[in-house]
């Protein structure tokens, strides 16, 4: 299996390319979408649902003779200006894929290649289900991201586990780490000034007084 992924290599650094070139906003992944199901389509063997949860993917591999293992890669960017040389940059303005979503969706691409592959030729029992999940970074209008929006449209329905990854620029090339439970499942929100507004605040405020509280 190590051998046939490095063959995909090209196609997966293609297909990752693609979708960083054309970054789209959460619950606007409708080219991306697009892009995901034509290639589980060309793949073979894989059941394929679009719009689920709004705009999200769903690939059904094997049949219900065994357990259902759920495969997740989210597929939103974020709205970030990117500037960069490099022939695959971003071409809507504003939108930049500066999370990883782009690789996350190719690398479950990939392996929904691999998995078809070992189902055809080993006759696996049970199913593994392909999640792309739209809306990773924002919410709609009701408060809800893309994760309960597919849930809600039944994408967890009969799925025994879920395996998912976040790519991690700390960590060294080739290497990856595992957990049992979640990881890095936070967010954190903050505030920040410019320094240069500051200081011209501070040329601007009266002297200060002394408080008689």
């Amino acid at each position: 299996m190590l051998e046939r992924a490095h063959a995909l290599a090209d196609e997966l650094v293609r297909l990752r390319r693609d979708i960083h070139a054309h970054p789209e906003l959460s619950f606007q992944e409708v080219r991306t979408a697009g892009l995901v199901a034509e290639t589980l389509q060309e793949i073979g063997d894989i059941r394929v649902r679009t719009g689920v949860g709004k705009t999200g993917v769903v690939g059904d591999l094997g049949d219900e003779s065994g357990p259902t293992i759920a495969i997740r890669a989210d597929m939103d960017a974020l709205p970030i200006v990117e500037e960069s040389k490099q022939s695959y940059v971003s071409r809507n303005a504003g939108v930049m894929h500066a999370c990883g979503h782009d690789a996350h969706t190719a690398m479950l691409l990939g392996a929904a290649h691999l998995l078809r592959e070992r189902f055809a030729q080993e006759n696996l029992r049970g199913r593994v289900r392909f999640l792309f999940q739209p809306s990773e970074e924002a919410w709609d209008d009701e408060g809800l991201s893309g994760a309960p929006r597919m849930i809600n449209d039944g994408a967890m329905e009969g799925v025994d586990a879920v395996i998912a990854l976040h790519v991690d620029s700390l960590s060294p090339l080739g290497k990856i780490a595992a957990r049992k439970g979640w990881q890095s499942a936070a967010v954190d929100d903050f505030r920040g000034i410019s320094t240069a507004l500051v200081a011209t605040a501070r040329t601007r405020m009266p002297a200060p007084t002394r408080c008689g509280c």
